[in-house]
């Protein structure tokens, strides 16, 4: 048997299965379980028993990947080491090809050399404000960087950014102004990246610019050009994965060149060799992304085999192209695109086809879409439901243009009116493309977002579809096995279903949770009431230019919280850090209603025993609480379209109306007319101060308003025109929250601000050190988590409480 058709299924699941397990395993243990499982296969193979040998052997494949997937200490000179953050001089070379993800705004990767003329070590990701000099991959540079440990936003139940750059190495990020980075050489660009300028300046001049976009994003997986629009169709379409180089681009690349070959009466094993060399150029120029990579080693050993003559095993092949990925790169077990490209080609290698042309390319669509279900929930909490029929006109499409894109870039280098025509052949196509895009992602329902399943449903939907093979493969020669294996599949898929919807089905525990989630320099919280109702106030920042809190942060956690509804959301004032997300949160949940606007206008609204109020009066106004509510800056008024209630005068969306409505105002005097919310559940109450400043507080102090609070949400982010003195005695918190972006421009919080909440005795959070700040409460006993420490206090507000 040759080596292309080794079992390399088992080892390779072993090796990953250790390097899984790495995080919680100690190396001592891993190398003891390694020698014992060597010592026990050794013995079982003397004693002639070779087939039991192979459990052990497993066994010590799984020791050998948790040793290997144990992160090695960081060096002494690693610049992590440094105290940050700092502002330094660094010396280093580009690790990467630059990325603009704005006309004035680009990424490096940086591989550092020295800082402040101290030799240094390590990869630092770095955001460049300006248009630099030109730059290119291996180029030193010079440059005077603002440098911060790697951190993100810090939620449940959302993207971990720290933890994504700590895969690729990063442990430090920077900052840094075009005018202070200067190249120090003008090294010319490496081959891989001069091809892919090239092809992309052709592409960009022979096409419009959304096709144009469409085409490097199917021929070169660079969509940072692609319009959002677009980007949004593909996702709810279900059809984005032709977007992401892989084994399509590299099986249509493949059969391009062996066709071309056998044209030019090449022989078979030259052109394997031809084909070789052209597909691993192909991955150097696209860029070292997991399909990318699987892609060309699977093909590298199909076409090694025919060069061998030899068969290839798919499987075998696919599994050791995991291994080989693993070995090199075993933080790209966790990377999501690493998983997504593996469990749909296994799918599709496992799953059985049908004969037809059309039945089988459902059956396709369909494995693949059934293999990465749980992996597209865990990290997107999404689900398409028009994907399969999608697929069906995408991806016939896609196979066109990727074949006609490659010739004309090809005809590109050699003339450029002869790529013209090509391009001009090729841009109905990419019309063709959009359009039926378009259409699908226009479908209602095209995209359920759902929270992400536990993984012990993880666990029983695996176990389904491997017993759903047995049981067809079985169901007819062994009948005695396969009908069992059946009926198995089919209750450890109900199982599924079942714990992964419980958490949405659970009965409510009638306690009220409050979260004052981390979002940077903003404010975003949701109000768990203890009937169920979900309430968002505000939701951090938003726009093209800036990441999208509502889409990013919010929703994924009321997702993930099992809340595919909200009752409503308050938007407390126009300005973008606080209005920015909600454009968002309307778009992908609505306001289900249940949240009377016009009541809470009049007075307290009740949301399960919680008592929700807002407090007056607004500096100007004479109509006492009803006044600004009547502003278009509360969503969600007992069930209507927002746009329609806008028209009946008391609610609207602060996106499209409160903007306007508020635009001549001065910041200041939008500050102090937000809307100020107070929250009471028993003997806990909570006080969320928006932005307002010193005239609102004064004013609201004056005007006698119920301001005691057990929890107090700090206004304007502890800038030292909020939290005066009178205004935090007539709070008198136990706990005070300041919502705050790490190294923010501002200077928030006031060092000022921080002494007068400890002179008041509170206990200050910090969303910026604390990440979400997460409150539950019966209404007697508080619960407060910090996200980032994974820290939980307990105070008790009832002195009869057991705490």
């Amino acid at each position: 048997m040759s080596w292309l058709a080794m079992p390399a299924a088992p080892v390779a699941l072993a090796f990953a299965s250790g390097i899984a397990i790495a995080p919680w395993t100690h190396p001592d243990v891993a190398w003891t379980a390694w020698l014992a499982s060597l010592a026990i296969a050794g013995a079982l193979l003397l004693a002639g028993r070779t087939a039991s040998a192979a459990a052990p052997l497993l066994a010590g494949v799984v020791a050998v990947g948790a040793v290997h997937g144990i992160e090695p200490p960081l060096p002494q000179d690693h610049i992590a080491h440094l105290e940050l953050p700092r502002i330094a001089r660094v010396d280093a070379r580009l690790a990467a090809e630059p990325v603009r993800w704005a006309p004035d705004r680009l990424r490096l990767l940086i591989d550092v050399e020295r800082v402040d003329d101290v030799p240094r070590s390590g990869r630092v990701q770095v955001a460049v404000y300006g248009v630099p000099p030109p730059l290119a991959k291996g180029q030193r540079i010079a440059a005077e960087l603002s440098l911060y440990p790697a951190t993100g936003l810090r939620n449940p139940g959302t993207f971990d950014y720290a933890e994504s750059l700590g895969r690729e190495g990063i442990r430090v990020t920077a900052t840094a102004r075009a005018d202070r980075l200067k190249p120090v050489d003008d090294a010319t660009p490496p081959w891989p990246a001069r091809i892919k300028r090239r092809s992309l300046a052709a592409i960009s001049l022979a096409l419009p610019p959304a096709s144009a976009a469409l085409l490097a994003g199917l021929l070169l997986g660079e969509r940072s050009d692609l319009p959002r629009e677009l980007d949004d169709g593909f996702r709810r379409a279900g059809v984005y994965h032709v977007l992401a180089v892989s084994g399509f681009n590299v099986v249509l690349l493949a059969a391009a060149v062996l066709a071309l070959c056998r044209l030019a009466r090449v022989g078979r094993r030259a052109a394997a060799v031809v084909a070789i060399v052209v597909v691993t150029g192909f991955a150097a120029v696209v860029g070292p992304e997991p399909s990318v990579l699987r892609a060309v080693v699977m093909a590298v050993l199909v076409l090694a085999a025919l060069l061998l003559e030899r068969e290839a095993s798919v499987t075998n092949s696919l599994a050791l192209a995991a291994l080989a990925i693993l070995i090199v790169r075993p933080g790209d077990l966790r990377d999501p695109g690493f998983q997504l490209s593996f469990a749909a080609t296994a799918g599709i290698v496992a799953a059985p086809m049908p004969r037809g042309v059309i039945a089988g390319a459902i059956a396709v669509s369909a494995a693949a879409q059934l293999a990465v279900l749980p992996i597209a929930l865990t990290h997107f909490n999404q689900l398409s439901t028009i994907g399969v029929v999608a697929n069906l006109a995408v991806v016939p499409l896609a196979g066109v243009a990727t074949v006609a894109g490659l010739l004309a870039v090809g005809a590109s280098f050699l003339s450029a009116s002869a790529a013209q025509v090509g391009f001009d052949a090729l841009w109905p196509v990419l019309l063709a493309i959009r359009g039926v895009v378009a259409l699908a992602a226009a479908v209602p329902g095209a995209v359920v977002h759902l929270p992400a399943p536990p993984w012990v449903a993880i666990v029983c939907y695996a176990a389904s579809l491997a017993l759903g093979l047995v049981w067809w493969h079985l169901r007819e020669k062994r009948p005695r096995v396969g009908r069992p294996s059946g009926a198995a599949a089919l209750a450890l898929q109900a199982l599924a279903v079942a714990v992964a919807a419980w958490p949405a089905l659970v009965p409510t525990d009638g306690r009220l949770r409050l979260v004052i989630l981390d979002v940077g320099q903003g404010d975003a919280i949701v109000l768990e009431a203890p009937d169920g109702r979900v309430l968002l106030v505000d939701a951090g920042a938003g726009g093209p230019m800036r990441l999208d809190v509502g889409e990013r942060v919010v929703a994924p956690f009321l997702w993930n919280r099992g809340h595919l509804r909200v009752a409503g959301a308050i938007v407390t004032h126009a300005d973008a850090d606080h209005a920015g997300g909600m454009r968002s949160i309307r778009r992908l949940f609505g306001i289900a209603g249940g949240l009377d606007a016009d009541a809470l206008a009049r007075g307290p609204v009740w949301l399960g025993g919680a008592m929700l109020s807002s407090l007056g009066p607004w500096p100007g106004a004479s109509g006492g609480a009803s006044g600004p509510l009547r502003d278009p800056l509360l969503l969600g008024a007992a069930g209507r379209d927002v746009r329609d209630a806008a028209d009946h005068g008391s609610v609207g969306s602060v996106v499209e109306e409160g903007s306007r409505h508020l635009a001549a105002r001065s910041r200041r005097s939008r500050n102090d007319e937000a809307v100020v919310l107070r929250i009471e559940y028993g003997l806990v109450s909570f006080l969320l101060a928006s932005d307002i400043e010193a005239a609102r507080e004064h004013a609201l102090v004056a005007s006698g308003a119920p301001l005691a609070a057990t929890v107090l949400k700090v206004g304007h982010h502890g800038s030292r025109t909020s939290s005066t003195p009178e205004f935090l005695e007539a709070v008198d918190p136990v706990i005070a929250v300041i919502s705050v972006g790490p190294r923010n421009p501002y200077g928030h919080p006031d060092p000022g601000v921080l002494e007068r909440l400890t002179a008041a005795g509170a206990r200050v959070y910090r969303t910026d050190r604390d990440g979400a700040v997460i409150f539950e409460t019966d209404g007697r006993t508080l619960r407060v988590t910090r996200w980032a420490a994974r820290a939980t206090e307990r105070f008790c507000l009832d002195p009869e409480a057991i705490c």
